[in-house]
C-alpha cells in the first residue's frame, strides 16, 4: 500500500548504506543481451520481412541493439518503415525519402541566395520564411561550434557536405572555430545540414537549442545523410513537444515527474518542496534533451532504442495512460540518489547542481526504471 512504501522509504532516507531503491525491494540489475545481428538474422526472412515486431521490442528492451545493426533496426523502433514490408519496398520508400531530402535541402539553397541577393522583397510572400531561416541559422551556427564531439565516432562523411554547406550558409562561422578538428568541422556541418533542413519540414518548431544534442546520435549511426534526417524527423515527431514556445509539453512532463515520485516517496518529494526545489527544475534539461547530457553517445543510443521498445510495447497493450519510459528514468536517478538529497541538499541550488553533475550507470538506470514503474503500478492499484 502506499503507507506501506512510505513507512519504508521514512525509516531509511536519511540513512547511509543501501540505496532507497534497494530497500524498496530492488535487488540487483538483470544482465544485458543485446540483440545481435545472427539473432536479427533469424527474426527476418529471405524477403527481410520481419516475423514478429512484438518480439523484437522485447529483444531490445533486454539489451539494446548491437552497433553494428542499428542502423537496420532503427528505422523500425522510430516507424520509418513499415514494420509488414520486405526490403525491397523498404528500399523503394527510402529512395522516395532521398529525393523528398534533395527537395528541401534546394528550398534552403534558395532562402540562402535570396539573404545573399539582398534584393528588395518587400513584396515577396517568402519573406517571413526568409527571416526565419536566417534566425534560425544564426543560433545553430552558434550552437554548432559549441557542441561537445567528444563521444562521437567520427567517420568519412558524405562528400557533398563541404559544397551543400557553402550553398546553406554554414561553411564560415564553423571554419572560423580553430579549436575544432577538421573532421569534427564537417560533421558540425552534416548536423547543420540537417537542422536547417528540419527547420524548414516543421516551420512551427524551427531550430531550437538542444537539437545539436539530439540529432549527434543519427548522423553517427546512419551514414546516408537523407535517412538521418528522416529518422530525426520522426524522432522529432514525438519529442517536439519539448520544445514549444510556452512550454506546455515540458511543464507536463515535469509534472509526470512529480505525481510518480510523489506516489512512490512521499518522503522525498516533500524534501525537495521543503527545500524550495517544487519547481522541479533540475529536470528540464533531462526531459528537453532525453539525458543525452547526461549520457555519451553510446550510452545515448543504448537508452533511447531501450526507451522506444518500452514505449512502443505500452502502446500496443493499450496503457496510453501509463507514463512514458523517460519519466520513470527520471524518478530512477532521482530515488537512487534519495539520502544524498536529504543529507547534502538544503536548497534548490543544490539539487541543480547535483544533477547537472550526474554520473550514471546507463543499464542500472534502465532497469531501476523498469523497477519504480513496477512500484509505481502496484502503489497505484493498491486500496487506500
Amino acid at each position: 500500500s502506499v503507507a506501506a512504501v512510505a513507512t519504508i522509504a521514512h525509516q531509511h532516507i536519511k540513512q547511509k548504506g543501501p540505496s532507497l531503491l534497494e530497500k524498496l525491494g530492488l535487488h540487483g540489475v538483470a544482465e544485458r543481451v543485446p540483440l545481435k545481428s545472427e539473432k536479427w538474422c533469424e527474426k527476418v526472412d529471405e524477403e527481410g520481412k520481419l516475423a514478429n515486431f512484438e518480439s523484437l521490442l522485447e529483444e531490445v528492451s533486454r539489451g539494446g541493439i548491437c552497433p553494428s545493426i542499428r542502423a537496420t533496426v532503427w528505422p523500425f523502433l522510430l516507424g520509418l518503415v513499415d514494420v509488414n514490408s520486405n526490403a525491397k519496398e523498404r528500399e523503394e520508400e527510402l529512395s522516395k525519402l532521398r529525393k523528398k531530402y534533395e527537395n528541401l535541402l534546394d528550398q534552403c539553397k534558395k532562402l540562402h541566395a535570396e539573404l545573399e541577393g539582398g534584393s528588395d522583397q518587400h513584396e515577396n510572400p517568402k519573406i517571413l520564411q526568409t527571416e526565419e531561416y536566417k534566425e534560425n541559422r544564426r543560433i545553430l551556427n552558434l550552437d554548432l561550434v559549441r557542441t561537445d564531439f567528444s563521444s562521437m565516432t567520427l567517420s568519412e562523411l558524405d562528400a557533398r557536405t563541404e559544397g551543400d554547406s557553402k550553398d546553406l550558409g554554414l561553411d564560415d562561422h564553423i571554419d572560423k572555430a580553430e579549436y575544432l578538428t577538421a573532421e569534427q568541422k564537417r560533421c558540425a556541418k552534416d548536423m547543420g545540414k540537417i537542422l536547417l533542413c528540419y527547420s524548414i519540414h516543421d516551420p512551427q518548431t524551427g531550430y531550437c537549442q538542444g537539437m545539436t544534442d539530439l540529432v549527434q546520435p543519427f548522423v553517427q549511426i546512419f551514414q546516408d545523410e537523407a535517412t538521418s534526417f528522416w529518422a530525426f524527423s520522426r524522432f522529432m515527431e514525438s519529442a517536439r513537444e519539448n520544445f514549444m514556445t510556452d512550454e506546455s509539453g515540458i511543464m507536463t512532463k515535469i509534472s509526470l515527474v512529480k505525481m510518480v515520485l510523489a506516489d512512490i516517496s512521499q518522503d522525498v518529494f516533500s524534501w525537495l518542496n521543503e527545500i524550495g526545489a517544487e519547481s522541479f527544475f533540475f529536470v528540464y534539461r533531462m526531459i528537453l534533451v532525453q539525458l543525452r547530457r547526461e549520457l555519451s553517445i553510446e550510452d545515448s543510443m543504448l537508452f533511447w532504442e531501450v526507451l522506444w521498445a518500452e514505449d512502443l510495447a505500452r502502446d500496443m497493450q493499450g496503457k496510453a495512460d501509463v507514463p512514458g519510459f523517460l519519466i520513470f528514468s527520471i524518478v530512477a536517478l532521482i530515488m537512487e540518489r534519495a539520502g544524498e538529497i536529504t543529507r547534502n541538499c538544503k536548497a534548490e541550488s543544490d539539487v541543480v547542481h547535483m544533477f547537472c553533475n550526474l554520473k550514471i550507470d546507463v543499464w542500472r538506470m534502465i532497469e531501476e526504471a523498469r523497477f519504480v514503474r513496477k512500484k509505481w503500478l502496484l502503489v497505484g492499484s493498491s486500496p487506500g
